[in-house]
C-alpha cells in the first residue's frame, strides 16, 4: 500500500507516513487533508501520483459549474498544465505555475470544488515528487 485518500475524489493523498493520522476534522485539517464525506481509497504501489493529481483537475474541469473563472479555467490549465509536466516540458517552471494555479483556485473559486481541487494535486506533488520528475518536495499553497 502507497497511498490512502480520504475524503472523495477531492481529498488529499496521504503517504504511509502519515497513516497514524487520527480520523478527525482537526487532524486532517492539520496535515492539510480533509475528511470530506469519509470515504476511502487504498492505492497499492503501482499508482502514478502524477496521473492521480491530473485525474483531480480534469474532474473539477468536467464537474465545474462554469460559475467562477478560478475553478472552470484554472482546472482545465490545470490538466494542460500536468499534461506538460508528464511529457517533461519545462518542468520545473510548469510544476512552479501548477502551484500557483492551486493556490488561486483554493483562494478564489466559489464552491468548494474549485477550492478543494488543489488538495489532492499538491498533497501528490508534496509527498509524491518523484511521480513528477521532481527531486524536491514542494510547499504547498497558504
Amino acid at each position: 500500500m502507497r497511498v490512502v485518500q480520504v475524503g472523495g475524489p477531492l481529498g488529499a493523498y496521504f503517504p504511509r507516513a502519515l497513516f497514524d493520522t487520527p480520523f478527525d476534522y482537526e487532524a486532517f485539517t492539520a496535515r492539510d487533508g480533509l475528511i470530506g464525506h469519509g470515504g476511502i481509497v487504498v492505492f497499492d504501489d503501482t499508482v502514478d501520483m502524477a496521473r492521480q493529481a491530473r485525474f483531480a483537475m480534469e474532474f473539477c474541469a468536467i464537474e465545474s459549474c462554469g460559475k467562477c473563472t478560478p475553478c472552470r479555467i484554472g482546472s482545465t490549465r490545470g490538466t494542460e498544465v500536468i499534461d506538460h509536466i508528464l511529457r517533461d516540458e519545462a518542468r520545473a517552471a510548469n510544476i512552479a505555475l501548477l502551484e500557483d494555479l492551486c493556490a488561486t483556485m483554493k483562494f478564489g473559486s466559489l464552491c468548494a470544488l474549485g477550492g478543494f481541487t488543489p488538495f489532492p494535486v499538491l498533497s501528490a506533488l508534496r509527498h509524491f515528487p518523484e511521480d513528477f520528475g521532481a527531486r524536491q518536495t514542494v510547499a504547498a499553497a497558504e
